[in-house]
């Protein structure tokens, strides 16, 4: 096969790439969850992690497969507006199905010149009605429905709302199903919200770093799928450097691309140049940006952290920092709300973003 002109390598937000590294299982279960009836678990799933951890990519990648099978899929962010935006996509995207009524109401008509005003229809249905009509005609015509949700946000009222919703919808058994991105903090408060305990149910799937083996099976099937070739020395040396992190992924198979054009097989000294240009970018686009959201005795826990060959004790930490295990809590709080490090169990803490702990000691170092 010829190999392509065009960087196969995708490091942009939401973009599903060529070869997606580790997610099977999951995709799996809940394509099967979509094939079953309504009631099986895996139609009601929450994908929590940190950024970059692929939660977007996860859930279009799955949506795709979705489609394919005949769902009608929409998507939205937890925020302010989602209702709307989730029914006008409904109504779009399930107009050659049903009729959908007319979005526009002319509201005046001036004679001589054409001039007509329009303006969007409103309805006095609550979301619930309005939606609930559209997947119910939908259901009719054996259509299922699935919705996404992204930055999971279990503080704003329409998120909360949706899920009453959604709710009304499984109790009713209607074709649906669900999936929810969020990063691990947002994602824990949402599961104790009284407002919306029955998110409860949903399985919960973190999105952990990605084993060197699926990482290189994706580096390769991309690589050869795309007329090229890479050595096995070469391929393991850039698999290892990703630390499992999704986004590294498609960035160090991106620079591998796009700085030896003429190798039909990436070598060693390619590998070991795609992953300093990887080290650069992800100091770029995610490290400093993450630092720079912490306050200064936010950081300092995680320079404490760093410090640490393994996972770390959070006594120790509050030693190391001089400061007391209840400020020290309320630090290790924020920083785990935020997801940039995760409770391995009770006492003990890991860095979340793969890699930025190599970061912050290579500074430490300095």
């Amino acid at each position: 096969m010829a190999a392509t002109a065009s960087n196969p390598f995708t490091p942009t937000f939401g973009k599903v790439p060529f070869a997606l590294a580790g997610r099977t299982n999951y995709i799996g279960d809940v394509i099967g969850g979509l094939a079953n009836q309504p009631g099986n678990p895996y139609r009601s799933v929450i994908f929590y992690g940190p950024r970059g951890s692929g939660k977007t990519v996860l859930m279009e990648s799955i949506a795709r497969e979705a489609s394919g099978m005949g769902w009608i899929c929409v998507d939205s962010i937890a925020r302010e507006g989602m209702l709307n935006e989730l029914y006008c996509l409904l109504r779009s995207k399930a107009r050659h199905l049903i009729d959908t009524g007319k979005p526009y109401d002319v509201v005046s008509l001036q004679a001589g010149p054409i001039a007509i005003s329009r303006e969007m229809h409103h309805y006095d249905e609550p979301w619930r009605l309005q939606i609930g009509s559209m997947v119910e005609s939908l259901n009719a015509l054996g259509v299922g429905v699935l919705f996404c949700i992204d930055e999971a946000d279990p503080e704003c009222e329409e998120f909360q709302e949706f899920i009453g919703i959604y709710q009304a919808f499984v109790r009713e058994d209607r074709e649906v199903a669900l999936l929810i991105g969020g990063l691990p903090g947002k994602v824990s408060s949402l599961l104790v919200n009284e407002n919306i305990s029955f998110i409860r149910r949903a399985f919960q799937r973190p999105l952990r770093p990605i084993a060197d083996i699926d990482v290189e099976q994706a580096l390769l099937t991309t690589i050869e799928g795309n007329g090229r070739g890479i050595d096995s020395d070469a391929l393991s040396f850039c698999a290892e450097a990703t630390g499992g992190y999704a986004y590294a992924i498609q960035v160090v198979g991106y620079y591998l691309w796009r700085d030896a054009p003429k190798n039909r097989n990436f070598n060693t000294k390619d590998a070991e140049h795609a992953v300093q240009m990887m080290l650069r970018e992800m100091e770029r686009s995610v490290f400093v940006p993450t630092l720079l959201d912490l306050r200064q005795r936010e950081e300092d826990y995680l320079r404490a952290m760093a410090e640490d060959e393994g996972r770390s004790s959070t006594s120790e930490v509050a030693k190391r920092m001089g400061i007391s295990m209840t400020n020290a809590s309320n630090l290790r709080r924020r920083l785990i709300e935020q997801g940039v490090i995760t409770e391995v169990r009770m006492g003990t803490v890991d860095f979340d973003i793969p890699l930025l702990k190599d970061y912050l000691r290579s500074k430490l170092e300095r």
